[in-house]
């Protein structure tokens, strides 16, 4: 299929036109494709991006249908985001789209349900229980687990409610927290795994997939589990690659992701690789949307719409350059009392991408989940030590512009 000819007749429907769904926005003008945005908000950054936008209430599935039938769309894609999935596997099964399936798509938003896959396939992954919202912790249940643990939200998302728990009473004081993310109040108990941590960046076509990029993580001290910078590529031997590739790919078939972009959480132990969660989407922190491009030349963006569309994807690296994106803190109780512009700083060389979220009359509060994060500044360079180099220094000018009270 010609990318300039064919795809100038394809529709596509895009949930979000936020920041992290303007590349994809882009991504999909780039291809000759008509974009159909929905989104909860009046006037989001990708309204003026998009061919048709539509101010929709993200579970308002009667008019989601009615939009997506009057423009007879060819495809569904979103970016970086889980929320609007299960809506968009519905629409799918109803109106004939290549997607995720219901049963697929629960599968890899549940956490527990996604564990029991990968038992069920022998896929390395963190033992773990799960206390149900009419039940309490016993903790005979955990007999066979020493401490430290992880306690996790069993549906939440962005490191809320996820803590590492050094003992018993550290578990209780820690588990209504956690409850309270669930959107169903249950809550899992995992062992501990400790090693490097990464992510994997795939795009599976017709069954097949293709690591795209290996990502190290870089996050919070611990109780805490939050990111604070991604690397990328991964400081790993071509042994591990292949290692973790093994797992990933493993991990990605028994959830039976088929055609979609995957981001694959992986914690590499003494024992080897093993999976903490795979996420059916392209992944957050901007890792998709313009880490990966930074560091290899391919746009996930692209191929996601691409294979919304049922047209193989883009998958020819043509750069190879390391990128980092750092997020960076600020003091703790101080009122934020303006933010200066930092439009000079994206102008500077190897700066790909800056942006802070905190704003005016805010409350720097504890970075314990990915919200609570100010701002974050994303470069490139030929070297690692040029990469981390410009990383700490635009980081410091950028944190700068935050003028607190």
């Amino acid at each position: 299929m010609d990318n300039q000819a064919t795809n100038k007749l394809k529709t596509i429907m895009i949930f979000g036109a936020g920041i992290n769904q303007l590349e994809l926005i882009k991504a999909a003008k780039e291809l000759g494709v008509v974009s159909v945005v929905i989104d909860p908000q009046t006037d989001p950054p990708g309204r003026g991006m998009a061919d048709y936008y539509y101010q929709v209430d993200g579970k308002d599935y009667v008019t989601t249908k009615r939009i997506a039938i009057h423009h007879r769309i060819d495809g569904l894609v979103t970016g970086q985001m889980e929320k609007p999935m299960r809506l968009m596997a519905r629409l799918a099964e109803d109106i004939g789209l290549d997607f995720h399936s219901p049963r697929i798509v629960e599968q890899c938003l549940d956490k527990w349900l996604m564990k029991q896959a990968f038992m069920k396939h022998s896929v390395p992954c963190a033992k773990g229980i799960l206390v149900q919202e009419n039940e309490s912790i016993k903790i005979d249940q955990l007999t066979e687990y020493l401490f430290p643990l992880i306690i996790k939200p069993r549906d939440a998302f962005s490191s809320r409610g996820v803590y590492k728990v050094e003992s018993e009473s550290d578990l209780m004081d820690r588990f209504i927290e956690t409850r309270s993310y669930a959107s169903n109040g249950d809550v899992l108990i995992e062992e501990y795994m400790q090693g490097r941590e990464f992510s994997v960046e795939t795009i599976t076509w017709k069954g097949h997939t293709t690591i795209v990029q290996y990502t190290q993580k870089y996050i919070t001290p611990y109780p805490n589990t939050v990111e604070m910078a991604h690397l990328q590529p991964a400081e790993l031997s071509n042994g591990e690659k292949e290692y973790i590739a093994k797992v990933v790919i493993s991990g990605i078939n028994a959830l039976e992701i088929n055609n979609s972009a995957a981001h694959s959480e992986i914690m590499l132990t003494s024992d080897g690789p093993r999976i903490i969660e795979i996420g059916a989407r392209l992944g957050g922190d901007f890792i998709s949307s313009h880490l990966t491009r930074a560091s290899t030349g391919i746009s996930m963006d692209r191929t996601a719409v691409q294979v919304a569309l049922g047209v193989q994807p883009d998958l020819c690296p043509n750069k190879s350059n390391y990128s980092l994106i750092k997020y960076f803190d600020l003091p703790v109780g101080r009122k934020v009392q303006k933010i200066l512009s930092y439009d000079e700083l994206l102008q500077q060389p190897g700066v790909v991408f800056a942006i802070i979220f905190t704003q005016p009359n805010d409350i720097i509060a504890p970075i314990t989940h990915s919200a609570l994060r100010p701002g974050c500044i994303l470069v490139k360079a030929d070297s690692l030590h040029e990469v981390f180099s410009l990383a700490d220094r635009y980081t410091k000018l950028l944190s700068a512009k935050v003028i607190l009270g």
